[in-house]
């Protein structure tokens, strides 16, 4: 990927759309796709040969988490962000809406064809609806950023491909959040979970129901203990449920959103990071550019070993390739039908509207439509044990076999509509 970004770059061309035929849309495509199989297979190697366990895994993605994304995120928007933009990204959360919305009911519709019960249809759902927003499209938009040709937007004064690539991952990354906090709300407490828990959904409390003499004395206890707190300040224990409501959701990643926020709304804070070209924009900012630059490989690095079966998974259950194809269906083929004419006339007819005219903004949207479920969903599984084994399956058809042939037509539909809008 630096490669050929450091190819183009050089040569200072950026070559219009009309100039580049499907043939050649496809085969930079097919590189970009093909970088991101590689390092992600060095991963899934790395785990085979058990270099690379649950345990380090696991480790990785949290260090990944909570330092370099927020220092990638930090690096690409805080230089180019503006008030305006920030006004104008109301788009996502709307598409957001629109593609969840599908996604349930192609959910829905697809567990029904395949006779699927109540259990199973949760788990087609919780596929259908938190598509990868993270790893692939993030690795893929910042390779098409940079090759793909018409991604230039008109309304961006001197743009370019490094303002390109800013704005498809702050696109993501609104997503990603919103994302996030449904997929660990609804998705891990209702949709990927075994109904018979749901009546008793803390582990504790079900404890307590089973030890009936137990429980009536801890319950007596902690009906005194709210009492007492309840008579003693109520407005207190309301102020601290709202700030530990606050801070729950909040994680170093949207910090780091915040953050760019800040800088680049305050003139003298952005002069320092990244005009002034003094102490801090060579210390600070080039220290926090350079832990950016190593997210998207160790999160790639992760990917591929996250692929990789552990003996640890739950044996198949007897619908197992029925979920798997519903699970697949609903989510890379069902909605990106549905949504790609709404999402093309939307920007063919109202272009002015925020980022609607944006190019890179039609391939965000793409991408997402055919992304594979998230690897994430790999973890909600395993904490609540549900469908372990069908959830591999359903990672390996997406991401082993679907990804290169569904990306490279996707990106050509959303070149063929950025010409067909313009």
């Amino acid at each position: 990927m630096h490669a050929l970004i450091q190819k183009i770059t050089d040569t200072q061309h950026y070559t219009t759309s009309s100039s580049f035929s499907l043939t050649q849309i496809s085969f930079i495509t097919f590189q970009s796709v093909l970088e991101v199989i590689l390092v992600s297979l060095s991963g899934f190697i790395c785990a085979w040969s058990g270099k690379l366990p649950r345990e380090a895994q696991k480790i990785i993605s949290k260090i990944n988490v909570d330092l370099l994304t927020p220092c990638l995120i930090f690096s690409k928007l805080a230089k180019n962000l503006s008030i305006t933009k920030i006004i104008e990204i109301f788009v996502v959360p709307a598409f957001y809406a629109l593609l969840i919305s599908v996604s349930f009911m192609t959910g829905h519709l697809w567990s029904h064809i395949f006779g699927l019960d109540e259990d199973e249809t949760g788990f087609v759902i919780g596929n259908c609806v938190f598509p990868n927003s993270n790893s692939l499209p993030v690795s893929l938009t910042l390779s098409l950023a940079y090759t793909l040709p018409g991604l230039l937007w008109d309304h961006i004064e001197n743009d370019n491909r490094d303002k390109v690539a800013s704005r498809g991952i702050l696109y993501l990354l609104i997503f990603q959040q919103i994302d996030q906090m449904l997929r660990w709300s609804w998705g891990y407490n209702k949709l990927l979970r075994w109904r018979e828990e749901t009546v008793y959904p803390d582990r504790s409390i079900l404890n307590l129901v089973r030890n009936h003499d137990t429980s009536t004395l801890s319950l007596d206890s902690s009906t005194c203990d709210i009492d007492s707190n309840v008579d003693s300040g109520a407005n207190n224990t309301k102020l601290y449920r709202i700030w530990n409501t606050f801070k729950s959701n909040m994680n170093p990643p949207l910090c780091a959103i915040f953050s760019s926020i800040i800088v680049a709304s305050i003139p003298i804070l952005k002069n320092q990071f990244y005009v002034d070209d003094g102490f801090i924009q060579h210390t600070l900012s080039e220290s926090i550019s350079e832990l950016g630059m190593i997210s998207i490989p160790l999160i790639l690095l992760v990917l591929g070993s996250n692929l990789y079966p552990s003996n640890e998974t739950q044996s198949a259950t007897h619908n197992y390739r029925k979920m798997i194809i519903a699970s697949i269906l609903g989510r890379m083929l069902t909605p990106w039908i549905i949504i790609l004419p709404i999402v093309v006339y939307c920007c063919k007819t109202l272009p002015s509207v925020s980022i609607l005219g944006d190019p890179i903004f039609m391939v965000c949207a793409f991408l997402l439509c055919t992304s594979p479920p998230a690897i994430q969903l790999t973890q909600i599984t395993q904490l609540n044990e549900f469908f372990e084994a069908e959830m591999a399956g359903v990672l390996f058809w997406g991401y082993v076999v679907l990804t290169l042939p569904m990306t490279i037509i996707t990106v050509i539909s959303s070149m063929c509509a950025i010409n067909w809008k313009a």
